[in-house]
């Protein structure tokens, strides 16, 4: 798969972690383990929202409550030196690599709009050999604010000079289709919650994996 997104195409813009990457599911697995090992349990255990991404700052609150916030920093540093070394070893998402070979093959063009950093996102995107194949990465930073604003998906339009009802974004959280809907963009739900889960905006297509969407692409 080689190549950059320079077709003509509809603008595919795609969340990082959660779709790309399988960070989610890491980070939740890294937390179970750490305060396993910590011998330490909360009253709610790990604060995951419905839509089984985890709810960071709900996890902070309870650990603050637990512990204070003196043993609550040096818990999310360990935490975040573990997820680092877990995230490495990640391969792409199930469905990306044949789904982002579609997409070149129909000249759609390609973006990520993530609410995490550049360097998170962009070391990963290189490490797995698939940077190249985006047209341009939006991160949130200074003077960016993170998912639910808008702004990481505004950035991938003005970009691409593309209109908002051209594109599609693909998320797996309710923070990011809340993001999408806010720029306007039609969107696709990648996730694992059950049928009875319902998204914070309608969203035009569900599917369990990436590769689900080459159908309608």
């Amino acid at each position: 798969m080689t190549g950059h997104s320079g077709g003509t195409g509809r603008l595919v813009v795609l969340d990082f972690d959660g779709v790309l990457l399988d960070t989610e599911r890491t980070g939740i697995a890294v937390w179970r383990r750490l305060l396993e090992d910590e011998a330490l349990e909360l009253p709610r255990g790990i604060s995951v929202r419905p839509d089984l991404t985890l709810d960071r700052d709900g996890l902070r609150r309870d650990l603050v409550d637990a512990v204070g916030r003196r043993r609550t920093r040096a818990l999310w540093e360990e935490f975040e030196r573990l997820n680092q070394a877990e995230a490495d070893l990640l391969d792409a998402g199930t469905g990306v690599r044949p789904f982002l070979a579609h997409c070149l093959e129909r000249g759609h063009r390609l973006a990520v709009a993530s609410g995490n950093g550049r360097d998170w996102v962009e070391s990963h995107l290189e490490r797995l050999g698939i940077l190249s194949l985006f047209g341009s990465v939006h991160c949130a930073g200074p003077g960016v604010r993170t998912k639910p604003a808008p702004d990481t998906y505004l950035g991938a339009l003005r970009a691409a000079l593309a209109h908002p009802r051209e594109a599609l974004a693909v998320e797996d959280s309710h923070t990011g289709l809340a993001a999408a809907h806010a720029a306007g963009l039609p969107a696709a739900w990648v996730t694992d919650a059950p049928g009875s889960a319902t998204p914070p905006t309608p969203v035009a297509h569900r599917v369990r994996a990436l590769d689900e969407l080459i159908g309608v692409l």
